[in-house]
């Protein structure tokens, strides 16, 4: 037996080694398998940890972006298509739908708050026009009415302020008129803006009107339009306004000698004018609700609206075009007068067809200027008749109050047109602040005309 002992010692230490290699293989093979594993996991959390990343500094962003622009765009999707459909990817969609909502929830509670607020400013703003023209009635002193103007002004400014942020919630903007001639409409808009001595309107004579629904939102979009070219201007430049014929209605033209716009600022306008889905949050800080109420109005009436020209002064270009559609016949609206008020110390002469005159506070224009040769009288009554059909009225379609005259005598053969009146010197201060009593209280009247109720704008 013992010549077979190393033999066997030699098998049981080969069997030994080749369990030993075998089992370190094994190991090898299952050290290898956890090694690629551990990779495996290690890139998966690495690209979970991108894809985290991508969310926070991409995704979310351009979400927001989106909400606060009010428009619809492109969100980048997972920067690894590999993770899409699982449930980590599936995850982070859920958390922009959840943001998603808390915009459009935070959205509409900015629109509720600042409806609300513009409410109750137009409400303190009517008040407050309640107890001017109670004031007005108790006090008729002459003295009293160019303070009385003055807070008159304010507060119709307030009132544009509070329309313009109603709008851009999407309510009415509060009143409603009869058929206006467009020259009223467009001296109602510049009695509602600070700097209206410096509007310049350039009067060309049409024989049509504005359709009274949509009087009140003209006079809101030209206001804000001649608002932002007086602001952007120097003040010591005029604004100029005149009426364009066109193929398709008519064009309201406003052109100021302001810096102008560069093309960033531009097509930011642009887009506050054009934008249909622009929300609260997209109007900048601070917010700019002119231009946003502007291009509302615009989609809800109907008109256009383009501020992209520079204007023939180097300053800014903004123009309104109004279809046929809405206008109607001056014929058929109230009549105005050919000449704008003057002050009772200025004898009024007669206007041309394209005269450039100074706008006042008011959509109101005063009586017309007596003729150089009076006609031969007329019959009492043809004469009450013609007087009460060419009565001015307001934009609303009241009528207004006409300072009355005596008959003046006939005129000598040898006076000529440009000689002051014989009793001109010889005016009271009564007297002569009648033409600013007749304005204020007519533009009193023109402010509480049927007002509409919240959601019926043809009421």
């Amino acid at each position: 037996m013992t010549p077979y002992l190393p033999d066997v010692a030699a098998w049981l230490l080969f069997a030994a080694l080749v369990a030993v290699g075998a089992l370190a293989l094994r190991y090898r093979a299952a050290a290898a398998r956890r090694a690629e594993r551990v990779a495996s996991l290690e890139q998966a959390l690495r690209a979970q940890d991108e894809e985290a990343r991508h969310l926070l500094e991409r995704r979310l962003p351009a979400l927001q972006d989106v909400l606060s622009q009010g428009r619809p765009g492109d969100i980048p999707g997972p920067l690894h298509p590999d993770l899409t459909g699982t449930p980590f990817v599936q995850a982070q969609d859920g958390v922009l739908d959840l943001f998603r909502q808390v915009a459009e929830d935070a959205e509409q509670a900015s629109q509720g708050l600042l409806l609300a607020v513009a409410r109750k400013l137009q409400g303190l703003a009517n008040n407050q026009q309640m107890k001017i023209t109670e004031m007005n009635q108790r006090h008729d002193a002459p003295e009293f009415l160019q303070d009385l103007m003055d807070i008159d002004h304010t507060n119709a400014q307030i009132l544009r302020r509070a329309v313009g942020m109603a709008v851009i919630c999407k309510a009415w903007p509060g009143r409603q008129h009869n058929d206006t001639p467009l020259y009223d409409v467009v001296r109602g808009a510049v009695g509602r803006i600070l700097d209206y001595k410096r509007v310049q309107i350039v009067r060309i004579e049409d024989s049509r009107a504005v359709s009274g629904r949509a009087v009140e939102a003209l006079v809101v979009t030209l206001a804000e339009l001649l608002e932002n070219a007086t602001r952007s201007s120097s003040p010591s430049t005029p604004v100029q306004v005149h009426v364009q014929l066109t193929h398709g209605g008519v064009a309201v033209v406003i052109e100021d000698a302001g810096v102008g716009l560069n093309a960033a600022e531009r097509e930011k306008a642009s887009r506050l004018l054009h934008d249909e889905a622009l929300g609260v949050a997209g109007l900048g800080s601070p917010p700019r609700f002119g231009l946003a109420a502007c291009g509302a109005l615009a989609r809800r009436y109907g008109f256009k609206v383009s501020v992209d020209s520079a204007s023939a002064f180097g300053g800014m270009r903004a123009v309104v075009n109004i279809p046929t559609a809405l206008l109607t016949d001056a014929t058929r609206a109230p009549r105005t007068p050919a000449v704008t008020m003057v002050p009772a110390a200025v004898a009024p002469v007669d206007a041309p067809a394209a005269q450039a005159v100074a706008a006042e506070p008011s959509g109101i224009t005063a009586a017309p200027a007596a003729p150089a040769v009076a006609p031969a009288p007329a019959a009492p009554a043809a004469a009450a008749a013609e007087a009460e059909q060419a009565r001015p009225t307001t934009v609303g379609g009241l009528p207004k109050r006409v300072r009355q005259r005596a008959a003046a005598p006939p005129a000598a053969p040898a006076a000529t047109a440009g000689a002051p009146a014989p009793g001109a010197a010889r005016r009271t201060p009564r007297e002569a602040a009648a033409p600013l009593d007749a304005f204020l209280r007519g533009s009193q009247a023109a402010a509480h005309h049927r007002p509409t109720t919240e959601g019926n704008p043809e009421a």
